[in-house]
């Protein structure tokens, strides 16, 4: 009952969940444009994950895997579907597809698959250790393309499940989750980012209990994490937040309308990459003189990836800020000493020089 009326004077007054203020980007997160400066730019279609693989970079275009190192442009397997999120075990490539099934090529494990199972069909993350995949279902009700529906329905029906890859049992460990789209092991817990919550969490790894929030109200929808240099690890999100569009979220007939009436690539809506139409929303009053973009004009596509320490504290980032191209980062890893970076909406993997 306590908690009915704190959510009713919430909504009433415009605070706690029914808030529509958005984080400022600011100390370590401050603007830049070290995505668009990047040393290299590989075109890729399309892509998705990313990993460090035995025999070189892998990253997924489509249905499609492909090797860029050792190998640019190799295709090493073809999906009968999209394929949503990809991560390195046992010497091979474990990654899963838009259908909800799972799937290894390469290494100890070669060929083991799993199907779709009901509350099991949007893979947005998985993370390796030893026999054990974890693997992140985003949400109960659409597959991972769907991600932006996902969002406007405001759910939270994600899950973690723990599959043993030598027994191929499957256990759901944790449940009732808001868009779990990264996802990495932390000891004896599992760090999630839950991006409709715009949070970092620490689960337990064994009954998915919450321990802890670790980061809270960030600036984007967090996405893929994974270890990052030295001790840290390496954070993406794949858009920004609006105050719009969290008013929108809010205003639950005209968001239904919307999703009803309008084609989707005009929600008022995040992205992965906007300014292609002026049917667009925010577009037009994002054009300030002489028909240029401005980089701090509002927008609902940027290009972010976050340092974190092992506290997942962030340490530093890599932006493309609302003018530039490196939009939609829905992959990041650490490789040979550089950082390469999947931007889905521009279509291009970006290699960065981490230094010291």
């Amino acid at each position: 009952m306590s908690f009915l009326f704190t959510r009713v004077l919430d909504s009433f007054l415009g605070r706690g969940e029914s808030a529509i203020t958005v984080p400022a980007l600011d100390g370590a997160l401050r603007p830049n444009r070290r995505l668009d400066d990047a040393a290299e730019r590989i075109p890729v279609h399309a892509p998705g994950g990313i990993a460090s693989g035995r025999d070189g970079l892998v990253v997924s275009s489509g249905s499609e895997l492909h090797l860029l190192g050792g190998g640019s442009g190799k295709i090493l397997h073809h999906a009968a579907t999209e394929i949503s999120c990809l991560v390195a075990v046992a010497g091979g490539i474990a990654f899963g597809c838009d259908d909800g099934s799972l799937a290894i090529i390469g290494g100890e494990f070669d060929g083991v698959a799993f199907l779709p199972q009901e509350g099991a069909r949007c893979p947005t993350a998985m993370a390796g250790e030893g026999d054990i995949l974890y693997v992140s279902h985003g949400s109960a009700q659409n597959p991972p393309s769907a991600w932006q529906r996902d969002l406007m329905e405001r759910n939270a029906s994600g899950s973690i499940w723990r599959l043993d890859l030598r027994s191929r049992k499957q256990q759901r460990i944790a449940a009732g989750l808001a868009y779990p789209a990264g996802l990495v092991v932390s000891g004896d817990g599992l760090i999630v980012a839950e991006s409709w919550k715009h949070r970092i969490v620490l689960l337990d790894k064994t009954t998915g209990m919450l321990r802890r929030q670790i980061q809270g109200d960030l600036p984007g929808y967090p996405g893929h994490i994974g270890r990052g240099p030295h001790v840290g690890y390496v954070m993406t999100m794949f858009a920004p937040r609006n105050q719009l569009v969290e008013f929108i979220l809010r205003e639950d007939q005209y968001r239904c309308r919307m999703m009803a009436e309008v084609d989707p690539r005009y929600w008022v809506a995040p992205t992965y990459r906007s300014g292609r139409s002026y049917y667009e929303p925010l577009q037009g009053g994002g054009v300030k003189q002489l028909g240029i973009l401005k980089p701090w004009a509002p927008t609902l596509s940027f290009g972010m990836v976050a340092l974190l320490d092992q506290d997942c504290l962030p340490v530093d980032s890599f932006q493309s800020r609302a003018d530039g191209a490196t939009h939609g980062i829905t992959g990041a890893v650490v490789h040979d000493g550089a950082l390469y970076v999947a931007s889905r909406g521009d279509d291009v993997v970006v290699r960065l020089d981490l230094g010291s």
